[in-house]
């Protein structure tokens, strides 16, 4: 029992005596160092964007969401946001509901532009700091009558005012 044990432990010594003594993992020689720099002029991939915010709305989180769609108007520098949502969402939700569809295209897009600032709390993030959005939430079943939206509101590119919804008298 004691020889077993001996060669064990006399080959776990060896087997760790024989490793380099010198790492190269971390810091390669001759091998180039990743620029971690912000990236200038992106070229954004809009297809990556939307498949990003359909992984989002994959999740419970929204159970309320039908579907959503948005578009981008590089020319005018905005994004115009949908979400048709159940006919029983109060209006305080779907509010909530749209700020984070605006928040997670920010943060798809600062995925692939990390000169941009993700999105907080209190803010939309960097890319509607040069992006203007219009934000809409709507009750799927009544889509066509205007009256019955519940956020219907356009924010200017660098104003992160709070996503209200309509108030309907």
């Amino acid at each position: 029992m004691k020889r077993r044990l001996f060669a064990a432990a006399l080959s776990c010594v060896i087997i760790l005596s024989a490793g380099c003594t010198k790492s190269n993992i971390l810091n390669p020689e001759g091998k180039p160092q990743p620029d971690f720099s912000a990236a200038e002029n992106v070229v954004l991939d809009w297809n990556q964007v939307s498949d990003d915010l359909t992984s989002y709305y994959e999740y419970d989180e929204y159970p309320e969401i039908v579907t959503f769609n948005y578009a981008h108007r590089d020319e005018e520098k905005m994004i115009v946001a949908q979400l048709f949502v159940e006919d029983t969402i109060d209006g305080e939700t779907a509010a909530r509901y749209g700020a984070d569809l605006i928040r997670h295209i920010n943060d798809s897009i600062a995925i692939q532009d990390n000169s941009l600032a993700l999105s907080d709390e209190n803010s939309f993030g960097g890319f509607f700091d040069e992006y203007g959005f219009t934000i809409q939430v709507i009750p799927n079943e009544t889509h066509k009558d205007e009256s019955t939206w519940l956020v219907n509101m356009t924010v200017p590119a660098g104003e992160h005012t709070p996503i209200t919804p309509v108030l309907n008298e």
